[in-house]
């Protein structure tokens, strides 16, 4: 949570770093007349802030070998590059992305690409909006309907983080492509294998 001057009210930002990784990192859009993103975007180095840790324990991968499906867009992209980031043991770890452009905004490109090359992440799977022929984070999704079902009977997980709308727009995909295998995104969060951190 980052107050910002003259706010008594914080805008809450997902970390994209862990406590053992020795820094603090967020991923930050710049929107114009934004108070809290134009403040952060200023920022110098040695500049302070007002700043708190507000723990989200159940948005993180759950324990063991079960492959992960990540899902997000925009700025929700920076918890989930740190979930890739720590995926040392190189389990089964799936990434589904929407952006605007590749030309301006595919956040953590170099990072994904390197972490594509030495395992930490399986699949990596971009939608860009503003393109010719553009798509959707939940286009990609659809468009793997097959792959994904046969990851639900390996037990994966899914963790969705960005806007509300993206979100209930995987929903309805998720619930689309689980009908087959008599399972919904309901039965999921029941079972602890979908989990949301969403603005």
């Amino acid at each position: 949570g980052i107050l910002p001057p003259g706010s008594p009210i914080p805008r809450f930002y997902s970390l994209a770093s862990k406590s053992s990784d020795g820094f603090l990192e967020i991923c930050v859009r710049r929107l114009p007349e934004g108070l809290c993103s134009e403040f952060l975007h200023g920022l110098k180095q040695g500049d302070c802030i007002d700043a708190f840790i507000q723990l989200h324990p159940d948005f993180r991968p759950a324990a063991g070998k079960a492959p992960v499906i990540l899902i997000g867009s925009g700025t929700g992209i920076g918890p989930l590059a740190g979930f890739i980031r720590s995926n040392t043991g190189k389990y089964p770890m799936y990434l589904y992305w929407g952006g605007r452009d590749p030309a301006s905004d595919f956040l953590y490109e170099p990072e994904l690409t390197e972490y594509l090359a030495d395992g930490r992440l399986t699949g990596l799977h971009a939608a860009f909006s503003r393109v010719e022929n553009g798509a959707y984070v939940q286009d990609r999704v659809l468009d793997d309907a097959t792959q994904l079902r046969q990851l639900m009977d390996l037990d994966a997980q899914v963790l969705v983080c960005g806007s509300r709308t993206m979100a209930k727009s995987i929903v309805k995909a998720l619930d689309e492509i689980l009908a087959p295998l008599n399972l919904d995104v309901q039965a999921l969060r029941t079972q602890g294998r979908y989990r949301e951190d969403v603005f």
